[in-house]
């Protein structure tokens, strides 16, 4: 039997002061305890190499 998954990307964007990472733990942790496990990130640059947004790729099982 195969498994099937469903996937979601979240994006979090650069602040006043940086990337809140606190906020994106609290973010993952909350996905993590509704089956969400992160598989990936993407981290685009601008410029001069510089990053103004991350994304993670999460996915879970379905059924």
């Amino acid at each position: 039997m195969t498994a099937t998954f469903e996937h979601k990307v979240l994006k979090f964007g650069w602040g006043w002061k940086g990337f809140d990472y606190a906020a994106v733990e609290r973010e993952l942790n909350e996905l993590g305890a509704h089956g969400w496990e992160t598989v990936g990130t993407i981290v685009p640059s601008v410029g001069a190499g510089q990053s103004i947004e991350i994304g993670v790729v999460l996915k879970r099982t379905v059924g």
